[in-house]
């Protein structure tokens, strides 16, 4: 054994005994359960008041947790497998509402993408867009489309077919590179100048790692997926 190898394995114990520990000493610690913080925004109102930002520590099954539940069935069970249901009906919901997929049917429909771990190796910020609300696309493209001109002086209609194309996700001009490149640019100039930007993180997230995927990709990968 290498000396870095056997450097690699000590830190690992070191860790995993600082952890147990750390269990040990906590009181009433709860392996069933992990915290994740997480941020909720908030839109201002109709007279320009926004409520401020709230960062909530919430808590979370863990792997342990997740056993536990399998384990024990009954209603936590039912929990359990409604949300992973709620998963899959999200992306399908996802995939009929894209751009370009108005007239897809239950013969065409591309079952395969709705398989779970299909969905578990989409990018992260891809897999967490696909459950934006429709509504959400909508605001974003509105809130983007009031704020653009002002900070690009490009022209009102310029700025909407910007819009529409993210609204669309890209999926008019997929195999368009430099199209892309300049939305991602634009991309981020609305997050960095609108007032109302962080209310959408989740759209600019969404977008922003999918022009990175189709950027990426060769054409002749993008043309398969046409």
């Amino acid at each position: 054994m290498s000396e870095n190898t056997k450097s690699t394995t000590a830190a690992a114990e070191n860790d995993g005994a600082a952890q147990e520990e750390a269990k040990a000493i906590t009181p009433n610690y709860d392996n069933t359960v992990d915290v994740k913080e997480v941020k909720f925004h908030f839109k201002k109102d109709n007279l320009g008041n926004k409520r401020p930002t709230i960062e909530l520590k919430l808590p979370t099954p863990s792997v342990e947790g997740l056993v536990s539940i399998l384990e024990t069935g009954g209603k936590s069970l039912d929990l359990l497998l409604g949300a992973a249901q709620d998963v899959i009906i999200s992306q399908a919901r996802s995939i009929l509402n894209d751009e370009g997929n108005e007239n897809l049917t239950d013969k065409d429909f591309p079952y395969e993408q709705c398989l779970w771990d299909f969905i578990a190796n989409l990018p992260e910020a891809v897999g967490r867009g696909r459950g934006i609300a429709k509504e959400v696309w909508e605001d974003f493209e509105k809130d983007y489309t009031e704020a653009m001109p002002a900070l690009t002086g490009k022209t009102k209609e310029a700025v909407e077919l910007a819009a529409k194309l993210f609204k669309g996700k890209f999926q008019s001009v997929k195999t368009n590179k430099p199209v892309i490149g300049k939305l991602k640019e634009q991309l981020a100039v609305y997050l960095n100048g609108a007032p109302n930007a962080e209310n959408f993180s989740e759209c600019v997230k969404f977008l922003d790692a999918k022009a990175d995927t189709l950027l990426e990709a060769d054409e002749t990968e993008l043309l398969d997926n046409l």
